[in-house]
Parts: C-alpha cells; sequence; structure tokens
C-alpha cells in the first residue's frame, strides 16, 4: 500500500480523472475527493490521506486558507497545490505556507505522479 491520496477540487470530473490516474501507480493509493475546503480539513483531521492534491480556487475558501488551518492545527497531511495559476509568487507563497509542491494544472500528469510520490 502506497500513499494514500485525497484530491481536493471544485471539478469532480478532473478530480475523477486524476484519481483513475493515480490508481495507476503503485506507490499510491487514491483514497477519493472532496470538492471543498471545509471537507478537506475534516479528512485531514480524520487522517484519510496522507497527501492532499489541493485545488487555489474551492467555492468554500482558497486553497492557501485551507494550507493555513493545516499549518495551525499542526496537521501532518502533506499538501501538492494543483491549480491553473501559473505564477512564482503563488508557488513561493504556498511553499512558505507548507505545501510540498506546486504543479500547474494542464502539465503533463508525470510531473504531478512525481511530486506526490516525493511528498
Amino acid at each position: 500500500m502506497g500513499k494514500r491520496v485525497l484530491i481536493v477540487d471544485n471539478s469532480v470530473d478532473l478530480a475523477e480523472s486524476l484519481g483513475e490516474l493515480i490508481g495507476l501507480d503503485d506507490s499510491l493509493e487514491y483514497v477519493g475527493y472532496v470538492t471543498t475546503g471545509a471537507d478537506a480539513l475534516e479528512q485531514a483531521r480524520r487522517r484519510a490521506a496522507d497527501v492532499l492534491v489541493l485545488d487555489l480556487g474551492l467555492s468554500d475558501m482558497s486553497g492557501m486558507e485551507v494550507l493555513a488551518q493545516l499549518q495551525q492545527e499542526a496537521l501532518p497531511a502533506r499538501v501538492i497545490l494543483h491549480t491553473g495559476h501559473a505564477s512564482d509568487a503563488l508557488a513561493e507563497e504556498a511553499n512558505r505556507r507548507g505545501a510540498r509542491g506546486y504543479v500547474v494544472k494542464g502539465s503533463d500528469v508525470s510531473v504531478l505522479l512525481a511530486a506526490l510520490r516525493e511528498a
């Protein structure tokens, strides 16, 4: 059994597609997806996953707010920020807030898988 991965994205189609790809990697275990920051935090508190693939734009809060809350509560889940925003400034901010990686949506899926294995 590999690292347990939870997708946090408001796009169900994207989350399900990523989940299928993650499930093909023997070093990773896809455990599902949630679409809100509140649900992501609840799952992190339950330690349902080792790594969160976290979108910046959620319906109830930003991915940065989720990162801040994870850090404030000292929750052990590692985070790979997965966003459509190719921005060095956002990547640096995510890093300061504890993210283990920053992957731009539309990148080759191998980039995301590598980030998940390293997280």
